[in-house]
């Protein structure tokens, strides 16, 4: 017990330095508590009344668990959550310390931690949660992660440590961890929503597979665009059916709302009690987030490897024509040193649509260059405040502008949108 409280206090004192020295503090505190005790996670967790839930996968994470945590609040449950993404062990370390009891004691009814796909293996019998939600694998951060058999692996394996699999039944590699649950409980959509949702093995060649035949415990029967957000409809393998209007536009943001609604049910949850919170969830920090800036709006939509992008080409591809588009790409540790993926997305589903483009980050030239082969003209320009206000002036006053970026040059351009927003602010 000593142990516990000496590792949360020198931890929250590292934050308190580390947010004075104005570098966030969301991920020191926890890597200095686990030096001190290695099982802090352990022994924080322990204590939360209901247990613990974690959602993993490739995209989807973050949206899928403010999702979830809205729903769960909505009904009187104390939750605990890392808002803020840093879904690492000392991010997740960080914020238990952060709520935690000078003693070391998390009062909670739910811990709900998004966590990274790689460090799921090692997580998850630490975390031992509950309920695990896997929401799809792609191909992401290759020079991190390797190839994708590699990346479904580490969630196959923290799927054998929980007593609920939540999964996603459309996508191949995710379905096939069944095998190694206890309990599961299976999503997907109906068509044509799932023609929307190709997995990845369909942006290298391969044949679209038909989906397996499993039967689903909640279907995303429709999703339907309406405005800036879409109308959903989810059905329960009951026969209970909801719809909300989501403030998020996309089928993968139905897909999310659907592995949300399920774990939900998990924990009582009635789905048209599901179905209005998720009315209320606003967008994460850059999934589909709408910022004021300079009588503009600027939509901001995180990408981080082609299944993504595509999803956000095909919102793009529908806009009317004349839109303003800046794509920035940083290629960081945090958003993956390998940007070869920007030539495996469908850039040229683009082509003839009239937007205007311009490019930003680091690897500006080389999402310039991407766009030149797709037949599309672009501005390059790699300092961000001179891109910003390139694209700011060539959005109409009163009109919406689209900002594309990886997740490092979306905290850069957070920091000229929303100047003293710190990171908990904008996730909020």
């Amino acid at each position: 017990m000593l142990r516990l409280a000496a590792a949360c206090a020198l931890g929250r004192l590292a934050g308190r330095v580390s947010r004075l020295l104005g570098r966030g503090g969301s991920a020191l505190p926890g890597l200095v508590a686990e030096k001190v005790d290695p099982r802090l996670i352990e022994r924080l967790v322990a204590p939360v009344r209901r247990g613990v839930v974690v959602v993993t996968g490739t995209n989807g994470k973050t949206t899928t668990t403010k999702m979830l945590v809205a729903m769960l609040e909505a009904e009187g449950l104390e939750v605990v959550t890392n808002p803020t993404g840093s879904n690492l062990a000392r991010g997740i370390a960080a914020r238990l310390i952060e709520v935690a009891s000078w003693r070391g004691r998390v009062d909670a009814d739910l811990a709900v931690f998004e966590v990274d796909e790689a460090a799921v293996r090692p997580l998850a019998p630490r975390l031992r949660p509950q309920v695990l939600v896997v929401t799809n694998m792609a191909r992401d951060q290759l020079d991190r992660f390797g190839e994708l058999a590699t990346t479904a692996s580490h969630a196959a394996a923290a799927v054998r440590r929980a007593a609920v699999a939540v999964l996603n039944a459309d996508d191949p590699l995710v379905a096939g961890m069944a095998a190694a649950a206890g309990a599961t409980r299976f999503f997907g959509s109906a068509e044509p929503v799932r023609q929307a949702m190709p997995p990845d093995s369909s942006l290298y060649g391969a044949a679209s597979a038909a989906a397996p035949a499993i039967p689903l415990d909640l279907c995303l029967e429709r999703s339907d665009a309406d405005g800036e957000g879409q109308v959903i409809t989810l059905v329960r393998a009951s026969g209970e059916r909801a719809t909300a209007r989501l403030q998020v536009p996309g089928p993968y943001n139905g897909y999310n709302a659907a592995a949300a609604a399920l774990a939900a049910a998990e924990f009582g949850v009635p789905l048209a009690r599901a179905a209005a919170a998720l009315e209320a969830t606003r967008p994460a920090f850059g999934r589909g987030q709408v910022i004021e800036y300079r009588g503009r709006r600027v939509r901001l939509l995180l990408v981080k490897n082609p299944a993504g992008l595509n999803q956000v080409i095909r919102l793009l591809a529908a806009l009317p024509p004349g839109a303003e588009i800046l794509v920035a790409i940083n290629d960081l540790d945090a958003d993956g040193r390998d940007v070869s993926w920007l030539w495996d997305a469908r850039v040229e589903d683009l082509a003839g649509g009239g937007h205007r483009f311009g490019t930003g980050g680091i690897r500006a030239y080389d999402i310039a260059l991407r766009l030149k082969y797709a037949g599309l003209e672009a501005w390059a320009e790699t300092d961000f405040g001179a891109a910003l206000e390139r694209f700011v002036g060539g959005i109409p006053e009163g009109e919406t502008g689209y900002l594309v970026p990886t997740y490092t040059a979306m905290l850069r351009f957070l920091e000229l949108l929303r100047p003293g927003t710190s990171k908990r602010e904008a996730w909020a």
